[in-house]
C-alpha cells in the first residue's frame, strides 16, 4: 500500500487492481507508463513486479508522493534532521505587533487549573453564535428558524443550536448559518471547549475542560516572522475555485501559533543541508502535517474528509510538533518494510539504465519515443468530483510551485472546461500514447463515470486514434477498458 495513512492524494487505487492489470498485460523486464501517475500506485507496483517503470504528472505535489516513497532515501541521515529541526529552542513571531523570540514548543502550553503551565496535544474549539441587530430581518425556512433562536438566546453554541433544531440536517444548518454570516445577520466566533495533554499534569489531568477564552500560555494574536504561503483560492480569471467553501486563503485554515510553528519547520527543512532525496522526504513529511495541523481536523475524527475547502462548525487543533514527528515515524515505517529504486531519466528507463523515471509534465503535450513503451495504464481525473489541482494548491503554495490549470484534463464550469474540452485534451494524451506504445501491446485507462453516454464517448475517441478495444471490466465503481495497438 503506497503510503495511504501516510498522506491524502484523492483517488488512490488498491494495490491489488494494480497488480492485477501490470500482471496481465506487461512481461518481467519490460516498461510500463503511468502518464496521469497521481500518488505513484501504478508505477511503484510495476517495479515491485520487476517491471521498469515511467511516472508522468503535471502536478508537482503528486509527484512528490511518488517520488518520495519509490526511491526515499538514507533513513540514518532523514533521521539525523528530523531530530535537528525537532531540536529548535525558539521561534520568532509577532505578539500584540511586536516582535519577540518564544519557546518553540511553548506556543501550544495551556493553562491547567491547578495553575501549571502544560503542552497539549490538541484543542477543540467550536462557534458561538449571537445577534447582529436587535431586528432580524424577514426569513424563511431554516435561515428563520436560526435567527429566532440566536435572537431569543442572545448568545448560543453551535451544539446547542444543533440540539435544539434535530430534524434539520447538519449540512443544512451549517449552509444556513454561512450565509447568515456572510450576511452579517448573526455573529460567529471560535471559541475552545478543551484540550488534551501531551502527558499528564503533575495535578493528575489529562484533559483541560475550559471556561472561558484565555487558555493559552502565550496569548493570540500570533503572527510568524518566517514566510508562510496566503494564496488566494480563487483562479487567475478572479472566479473562486469551485471546492472554495470557508475561508480565501490557505494560510486561513491555520491559527496564528500552528502557522508560526510550521513556517519554522518549513523554514528548517529548506535551511537544513542534506542530499536532495533526504529533503524530498523532509518536504514529504511536513506535506503529510499540514492537513492533520489544519482548522479541516473534525472533533468526531478524520482530516479533511470531503473534497473540499471546508472548516467543520467543530474542529480541533493539533500540536504541529507532535503531527510533524508522528509523520516522520509513519514515513520511517514505511521506508524501512519497502524496497527502494533508481532513478534516472526517462531514457535510462528506457535502455534498462535504472528501475523508474518521474517527471512533472503535460500528458497531452509530452512525447516519449516512439514504440518505446510495453505497457500503458492510467486513471485520469473525472468529471468536477475531485478537482485535484484546486485541492492541491493547498500543498503547492508552500512549494512556491505554480499549478498549470489551463492544462488540467478535468470538468469544470467556472474555469471553461467542458465534456466536449475533456475529450480533446484525452485525445491529445491518448494520441501521444499510442505513438509511444509498441505495436501489439495493451493499454488500460480507469474510468469514474456512471453516465454511460460519456463512457462511450471516452471509448470512441481513444479508437479514433488508432486503438482497438479488447476488454471491459467492471471494478466496483469503476470502468476499466483495456485497448490493443495494432500491428502497422
Amino acid at each position: 500500500m503506497l503510503g495511504r495513512n501516510l498522506i491524502r492524494y484523492w483517488g488512490k487505487k488498491p494495490h491489488e487492481l494494480a497488480q492485477q492489470y501490470i500482471n496481465r498485460y506487461s512481461k518481467p523486464g519490460e516498461v510500463v507508463a503511468d502518464i496521469f501517475g497521481g500518488s505513484g500506485v501504478f508505477v511503484k507496483t510495476a517495479v515491485e513486479l520487476g517491471r521498469r517503470a515511467i511516472y508522468i504528472d503535471l502536478n508537482p505535489f503528486a509527484e512528490l508522493i511518488a517520488h518520495s516513497l519509490i526511491e526515499g532515501c538514507d533513513l540514518q541521515k532523514y533521521e539525523q534532521a528530523i531530530r535537528l529541526i525537532l531540536s529548535r529552542k525558539t521561534i520568532p513571531v509577532k505578539i500584540n505587533g511586536k516582535k519577540a523570540h518564544v519557546k518553540a514548543r511553548e506556543l501550544f502550553y495551556v493553562k491547567c487549573p491547578c495553575g501549571r503551565k502544560i503542552e497539549a496535544n490538541f484543542v477543540a474549539f467550536t462557534r458561538i453564535y449571537s445577534s447582529s441587530s436587535s431586528n432580524p430581518p424577514k426569513l424563511k425556512g431554516v435561515k428563520y428558524k436560526i435567527t429566532q433562536v440566536v435572537w431569543k438566546k442572545g448568545k448560543i453554541s453551535h451544539n446547542e443550536l444543533c440540539k435544539l433544531n434535530k430534524n434539520i440536517t447538519s449540512r443544512s444548518l451549517s449552509s444556513a448559518i454561512k450565509w447568515l454570516v456572510r450576511h452579517n445577520i448573526i455573529k460567529e466566533r471560535e471559541v475552545p471547549l478543551y484540550a488534551k495533554l501531551v502527558k499528564a499534569c503533575k495535578c493528575g489531568r489529562t484533559e483541560i475542560i475550559f471556561q472561558n477564552d484565555d487558555i493559552w500560555v502565550i496569548k493570540e494574536p500570533i503572527k510568524p516572522l518566517f514566510w508562510y504561503p496566503r494564496n488566494e483560492l480563487k483562479y487567475k480569471n478572479g472566479k473562486p475555485f469551485l471546492k472554495k467553501r470557508d475561508v480565501l486563503s490557505v494560510d486561513e485554515f491555520f491559527i496564528g501559533r500552528s502557522l508560526a510553528i510550521l513556517s519554522a519547520i518549513w523554514h528548517d527543512i529548506n535551511s537544513i543541508k542534506v542530499e536532495k532525496n533526504v529533503r524530498r522526504c523532509l518536504t514529504l513529511t511536513f506535506m503529510a502535517a499540514l492537513a492533520r495541523c489544519s482548522k479541516m481536523c473534525r472533533t468526531s475524527g478524520g482530516t479533511w474528509s470531503i473534497n473540499s475547502y471546508w472548516i467543520p462548525r467543530n474542529f480541533i487543533v493539533k500540536n504541529p510538533y507532535i503531527v510533524f514527528e508522528n509523520a516522520a515515524k509513519r514515513l520511517i515505517s514505511f521506508l524501512k518494510s519497502n524496497r527502494q529504486f533508481n532513478c534516472g531519466s526517462l531514457s535510462d528507463v528506457i535502455i534498462n539504465d535504472a528501475d523508474v523515471a518521474f517527471k512533472v509534465a503535460d500528458a497531452t503535450k509530452t512525447l516519449l519515443p516512439k514504440n518505446s513503451l510495453d505497457y500503458v495504464i492510467i486513471d485520469p481525473p473525472h468529471t468536477d468530483e475531485a478537482q485535484f489541482f484546486e485541492l492541491s494548491l493547498f500543498y503547492t503554495s508552500w512549494l512556491g510551485k505554480k499549478l498549470r490549470f489551463k492544462d488540467e484534463l478535468i470538468i469544470n464550469p467556472k474555469q471553461g472546461k467542458t465534456i466536449e474540452v475533456y475529450m480533446r485534451m484525452l485525445k491529445e494524451a491518448a494520441k501521444r500514447i499510442h505513438y509511444a506504445l509498441k505495436p501489439s501491446k495493451y493499454f488500460t485507462i480507469i474510468l469514474h463515470e456512471e453516465d454511460q453516454s460519456i463512457l462511450k464517448n471516452c471509448v470512441e475517441t481513444i479508437c479514433s486514434v488508432g486503438f482497438k478495444l479488447i476488454k471491459n471490466d467492471q471494478h466496483h465503481d469503476y470502468s476499466i477498458y483495456t485497448f490493443w495497438k495494432e500491428i502497422s
